[in-house]
């Protein structure tokens, strides 16, 4: 007898209603139709290719067809799921020859109905559903043994089709009579099937999060095709069931370890395998939620520049995503003359004024373009933005717009936020206790905008993490066995405020904030927002915000819709604008004067570097983009220096102001400030009877007489051997002897003298620049006097020349 042809009686339960819902949609799959024709009897017809298993299906055209079917597969999906399945192996074998071992597997899309991710109880469990969350973390793909062959060891009988759900499931018993193995099995892969598994974890998006509470994660489950269809940051609608499975990670914890085979050696010789989980008990084995997953859209995925496959889409694939009345508006908004200021317009309707800032954030949003050389370097397109200024400026409302209004985007706080927060994380997994890499926000934001508030109070190791994704556009990562190098294309948006609060104009750009000057060097654009009492924009700001608190929606008007916009955008970022010869001569020639500004007694707010080039660069290329325009012309290139000179010479320090009556204050201790204009005392003009009025110079002039005065000092102390030093009436006589060349008539003479006075007294009264020395001894009132109207000086050891 062939033991081994016998076939055992099972004893399968049926299931009615699955068998009906099976029938129901096999008549769905072949009789729907859309335009006359057949709409996914063609479509099966593609799941003969060895790459495609998968159909997708509206669930509306479900709806429409038949009611009773949609409302049965919604209450009982993990129920009928099988028989939905069977429907698509059936309709697809009267087209083709199908193999026997090919699964086929059923999508829907177009589900009405979403639940929040806490929404998630038991009460749902095998009912269809769609969730949004925001990924956090993605496993790698791994095979899915759905339908297993097994052998058995004591007779080598053949046990087919036995079915697996989350775990590793073995035959009951030997289908031979005479056998009744019930242990030995051995798996026979060739002739098992498996589909492709991934595991990812979302979390709540902050829109759904309840306030005062932190946001909940779940895992979910993908298989089929919907593997690897969403990326870590993505927000993503995802449709599928509740199901009910083992935490193994509890099975770990002291007391509950499954203890191996090796240690456990039977009398005849084979191994068990893992065991020890049936002396632990059902009590003691506890379950999770989690969601199995049968199709995953993103949000907004019409604007994310990538098409269903997560291919970068091209310019006329995007055109044939859009209707006849989207691509008309995206040919007026290139044709508008003023699109320049009508898209600032339209993107920051709540912030009054600011246009500059707007401008350098609208060019971020378009970017350049990324190249690589021929050596494999690689040369970022993204443009990076900082903004600095006093408080109550709308940083943070420049943040969240961007946040808003871009697809992919993520909003940080620097305060908050560690070097791993932004970058990456390498933790443990709690199911298979292996390291993985959980992305930071710069990978979260990839291929988008992150925004960082709160800028300079990151941490200065935290800060360093963000050098090489600034730059390189790449995180490196060496901790815990795990080696990669991950993306971080992303235009990085940052708030800060200054030192003390308050920027002080009299001070460079690089002393009120306290960042480091590799980072300040990888911002493209700096932009200085400074409080300032003003009547006419105060009564503006003051009207526009009264508007907004009581005619919030009347008072924001845009000429194009946020839609229209991000439609446009993505439209025009997938052109490659090229210098032209006119445009790099005229580069070259603004970043020549760039450098030699910044090499001379003007510095700017911080050094001119080839980076600025490159930022010229990228800028020129984002308002090419903006126009759609295939060559930068050297018009962009002017407005791309024009914003990055704003930024680099934003804010001039004042002139300095030498007031009589400050100088009058210094000399007399009981002086009045409302005193009239008097003759300086120390000047021997005054008894000629020259009028005094107050002085105006330059920060820069006075900057320059200082280094001056400072740098002669230095060098006389260093000849000097003696005791003894300079006075300010030797100081006064030199200076004049310098610039005696200059001058040109007696008035000029005492005008150049009474200044030069002044910036003395001003650099040992208020800025202590210089330092006054009385000269001990002295007794004689006439000798004190003269003492205190021209006593010896020194400089400050601490004064720096170069850094004043």
């Amino acid at each position: 007898m062939d033991v081994f042809a016998q076939t055992v009686n099972t004893g399968r339960a049926i299931d009615n209603l699955g068998e009906k819902c099976q029938l129901a949609f096999y008549e769905f799959l072949i009789r729907y139709e859309a335009d006359g024709t057949p709409k996914y009897y063609t479509d099966v017809a593609q799941l003969v290719r060895p790459e495609r298993n998968t159909l997708t299906v509206s669930f509306k055209d479900v709806e429409n067809f038949d009611a009773d079917l949609a409302m049965t597969i919604q209450q009982e999906y993990y129920r009928v799921f099988p028989y939905l399945c069977r429907a698509v192996r059936k309709c697809a074998q009267e087209q083709d020859k199908i193999s026997h071992e090919k699964e086929f597997f059923i999508s829907f899309t177009d589900f009405n109905t979403r639940h929040k991710v806490r929404e998630m109880t038991t009460q749902k469990i095998g009912s269809l559903l769609k969730i949004r969350g925001q990924i956090v973390r993605t496993h790698p793909v791994h095979p899915e043994l759905i339908n297993g062959t097994f052998i058995c060891l004591e007779c080598q009988a053949v046990i087919k089709d036995v079915e697996q759900q989350m775990k590793f499931t073995q035959p009951v018993v030997c289908k031979n009579p005479a056998c009744q193995n019930r242990s030995k099995f051995m798996l026979d892969v060739d002739k098992s099937i498996f589909v492709d598994f991934q595991k990812i974890r979302i979390q709540e998006t902050q829109e759904e999060l309840p306030r005062g509470s932190i946001p909940r994660s779940m895992e979910v489950i993908l298989r089929a095709e919907a593997v690897e269809q969403a990326q870590a940051g993505d927000k993503c609608d995802i449709t599928g069931t509740l199901i009910v499975v083992p935490d193994v990670s509890q099975l770990r914890t002291p007391g509950t370890t499954s203890e191996p085979a090796s240690k456990r050696r039977t009398n005849d010789g084979y191994n068990d395998g893992i065991s020890g989980l049936k002396s632990l008990g059902v009590r003691e084995l506890s379950y999770k939620l989690a969601f199995l997953a049968c199709n995953v859209t993103p949000v907004d995925a019409k604007f994310s520049g990538r098409d269903a496959l997560g291919d970068e889409m091209t310019a006329e694939r995007i055109k044939k995503q859009m209707t006849e009345h989207e691509w008309q508006k995206v040919y007026e908004m290139s044709s508008d003359k003023n699109l320049y200021q009508n898209l600032i317009t339209s993107l920051f309707p709540t912030i009054h004024g600011q246009d500059e800032v707007k401008r350098g954030i609208l060019l971020m949003l378009f970017g350049g373009v990324p190249k690589t050389t021929k050596e494999g370097t690689s040369l970022r397109g993204d443009v990076n933005v900082c903004l600095v200024g006093d408080p109550s400026t709308a940083k943070s409302q420049f943040l969240k717009l961007v946040e808003e209004f871009s697809p992919r985007a993520v909003y940080t706080s620097g305060k908050a936020s560690t070097a791993a927060g932004l970058t990456a994380a390498v933790v443990k997994d709690e199911d298979s206790r292996e390291f993985v890499i959980e992305a930071g926000a710069l990978m979260l934001a990839d291929n988008g905008v992150c925004c960082i508030d709160e800028f300079d109070k990151m941490e200065l190791r935290d800060q360093v993490a963000i050098h090489e994704a600034m730059e390189q556009q790449t995180i490196s990562i060496t901790k815990a066995g795990v080696k990669a190098t991950l993306n971080a294309r992303t235009s990085i948006l940052a708030a800060a405020n200054p030192i003390g609060g308050c920027y002080d104009r009299s001070k460079s750009l690089r002393q009120n904030i306290s960042l480091s000057a590799p980072i300040m060097s990888r911002f493209d654009l700096f932009f200085i927002l400074v409080d300032e009492c003003n009547e006419v924009t105060d009564y503006a700001i003051a009207r526009r915000i009264v508007d907004l608190h009581s005619r919030r929606k009347e008072s924001i008007d845009r000429i194009y819709s946020l839609d229209d916009i991000r439609r446009y955008m993505l439209f025009a970022r997938q052109f490659k604008p090229k210098l032209n010869k006119d445009s790099q001569e005229f580069l070259v020639e603004q970043y020549r004067r760039l450098r030699q500004r910044d090499s001379g007694a003007t510095k700017s707010a911080w050094r001119v570097t080839v980076r600025q080039l490159e930022s010229m660069i990228r800028l020129s290329e984002g308002m090419a983009r903006m126009y759609c325009q295939d060559e930068v012309q050297p018009k962009h290139v002017k407005e791309a220096f024009r914003l990055l000179n704003k930024s680099i010479i934003r804010v001039e320090v004042p002139d300095v102001e030498f007031d009589e009556e400050r100088d009058d204050m210094t000399l007399e201790e009981d002086g009045a400030e409302d005193k009239e204009t008097v003759p300086n005392p120390k000047s021997p003009e005054s008894d000629k009877g020259i009028t005094k009025q107050a002085f105006k110079i330059s920060f820069e002039q006075y900057r320059q007489i200082a280094n001056l005065i400072a740098l002669h000092m230095r060098q006389d102390e260093e000849k000097q051997t003696d005791e003894g030093g300079l006075r300010i009436s030797d100081v006064v006589n030199w200076y004049l002897k310098e610039i005696e060349n200059e001058i040109d008539t007696e008035e000029e003479l005492a005008q150049r003298k009474i200044l030069v006075e002044r910036v003395i007294d001003r650099l040992i009264n208020y800025d202590g620049v210089l330092i006054a020395l009385k000269e001990p001894g002295l007794e004689s009132s006439d000798s004190e006097k003269t003492e205190t109207q021209d006593p010896y000086i020194v400089v400050h050891p601490n004064y720096a020349i170069d850094e004043y």
